[in-house]
């Protein structure tokens, strides 16, 4: 793989679980892994497809901002940007939009932040409320930071648009969160052995009146309706150094240990997930939900409590350590920044019937762009669904598109792959999708 890709690429976290922050409705505070409220959605990072479609002229080569965004990303990523040069400036901070991508339903747009009068920026910030129209689902991640200029870089990516090419759209940014504090690997004491021997007092909590959750068995949680938790506030069990939250239970539910955390409520993103390290080194996480507590002691809508939930039916807990990585925002800066702009597709897309039964839903086509391959049809998409997609190029070589972003709404289904290479649809023999294999 090419270097500077090999690098692009390093800087984008998949997380396993829902680590990534996407961006829609409402926020969830204090979880795990904070998202906004989205319809049934994945999101994984976008990839960038490598391919000469922009050519970048003179004019776009005297922005000192676009300038500086090509020393940043990789020269083939730079080829494939359409300069935008737009910005809005609110109580001495400028937010630009400087470059955009895209095909007709993806599109990535590189922003950057500056703060002219004060400290309000750092290498930790993080857009908190932000919309751009003629998307579903977005997703930020900050990648470069300037601490002469006081200027943020950030990509923001948005998918599951119709027809985004040579679109208006509007970017709008609200809040953005910054000087945060991060604890990793924190331990957390507690005799286990102690507290299976022990039966804890639980309570009843919907699962139809909670703001969200994730892990293995929260799909199982989900669909039984109403579940037993813990009791709040049976214990007030603190972390080294970490005041935003405490423990408040403890205790073992139909074989699954159950970990209540209570949030102070003091900052508006504070979040964190507990985990168990094997003898390897191995990360075993548990599923997640958050909840409310009433006046009267009955769990109602709410994210002051977060419970954690392993299932260990087949572990050994003596044998493994008990750990939490957590982090506190410092900052909450609020202002408006609105911008308006025009963006372009990379390139043509090619469409092709493909019909497809993957038991919760049933693809009818697929289209194939320089950014990736998006499978269409009816259903519910299952989120555990892996589905494998293989490019065969005209020179024999296979490229796999290994990340994959999905949008499920009103039984319509679009799932798109995004390849770590570029994708020539001008030399591709054939798409192959879980052994289907689609001429072109």
């Amino acid at each position: 793989m090419n270097n500077n890709i090999k690098k692009e690429l390093e800087r984008i976290e998949i997380p396993k679980e829902l680590h990534e922050r996407s961006k829609l409705g409402v926020r969830i505070a204090k979880s795990e892994q904070p998202k906004r409220k989205l319809k049934k959605t994945i999101a994984i990072p976008l990839v960038a497809s490598v391919i000469l479609i922009f050519s970048v002229g003179v004019g776009a080569a005297s922005i000192p901002s676009f300038n500086n965004l090509l020393s940043i990303v990789s020269p083939q990523i730079a080829l494939m940007l359409q300069p935008i040069q737009i910005s809005s400036e609110d109580d001495g901070i400028k937010m630009e939009v400087v470059a955009a991508m895209n095909d007709d339903e993806m599109a990535v747009i590189y922003v950057t932040i500056q703060d002219f009068t004060g400290n309000r920026i750092d290498k930790t910030l993080d857009i908190y409320d932000y919309s751009l129209t003629e998307g579903h689902m977005f997703n930020s991640q900050i990648v470069d930071y300037d601490e002469t200029t006081n200027t943020a870089t950030l990509r923001i990516q948005a998918n599951g648009g119709e027809s985004l090419n040579n679109k208006k759209i509007r970017f709008h940014i609200g809040s953005f969160l910054s000087h945060k504090q991060t604890f990793e690997e924190v331990e957390v004491n507690a005799n286990l052995m102690e507290v299976k021997n022990n039966t804890p007092q639980t309570i009843s909590l919907d699962m139809n009146n909670i703001p969200g959750g994730s892990g293995e068995i929260f799909g199982e949680l989900k669909e039984q309706g109403t579940v037993q938790v813990l009791k709040p506030d049976e214990t007030e069990h603190y972390l080294p150094k970490i005041e935003f939250m405490h423990i408040s239970n403890l205790g073992f539910i139909d074989n699954r240990l159950h970990i209540q955390t209570k949030w102070t409520g003091d900052d508006i993103d504070s979040h964190g997930y507990i985990y168990f390290i094997d003898a390897l080194g191995d990360k075993i996480h548990a599923s997640n939900i958050s909840f409310g507590i009433d006046k009267l002691g009955n769990t109602n809508y709410g994210t002051k409590y977060r419970e954690y939930i392993f299932d260990v039916d087949n572990l050994d807990i003596n044998e493994l350590k008990l750990m939490g990585d957590f982090v506190s925002n410092g900052n909450h800066t609020t202002g408006n920044w609105n911008t308006t702009f025009k963006i372009q597709s990379v390139g043509e897309e090619k469409k092709v019937d493909f019909s497809k039964d993957f038991g919760t839903w049933m693809a009818n086509s697929i289209t194939v762009s320089p950014l990736g391959v998006t499978l269409y049809g009816n259903g519910e998409f299952n989120n555990s669904s892996k589905i494998v997609v293989n490019a065969k190029m005209n020179d024999g070589s296979v490229q796999t598109l290994d990340s994959m972003t999905s949008f499920s709404e009103n039984e319509k289904v679009k799932v798109k792959f995004v390849p770590s290479l570029p994708l020539d649809s001008s030399k591709i023999e054939s798409i192959n999708i879980d052994g289907i294999e689609i001429d072109f």
